[in-house]
């Protein structure tokens, strides 16, 4: 579960995406997240570049995901804290 997460899809709505990402797609990598990890984010826990970090060493020792889908949940990762810090 992620809290905000229609405050997030609006951030998402207004933010400069790059080419190949969706506000759908981000959404998704951030649920992800939550659901591998067994944690609700929130800007308690994913406010930071540090929290962030540490969520993806913690994804990479999970050793599921394929380099391709970790550097896609960091980067939803990056929007929300760029959200969380009104970035």
């Amino acid at each position: 579960m992620v809290k905000y997460q229609a405050e997030f899809e609006g951030y998402l709505g207004s933010a400069k995406l790059k080419g190949n990402e969706s506000v759908e797609d981000l959404v998704l990598a951030l649920n992800n997240v939550s659901k591998r990890l067994t944690i609700n984010l929130s800007p308690k826990n994913l406010g930071s570049e540090e929290e962030m970090n540490a969520f993806v060493q913690q994804l990479t020792e999970l050793g599921k995901l394929s380099p391709k889908a970790i550097k896609q949940n960091k980067a939803a990762m990056q929007y929300y804290v760029n959200m969380v810090n009104g970035l």
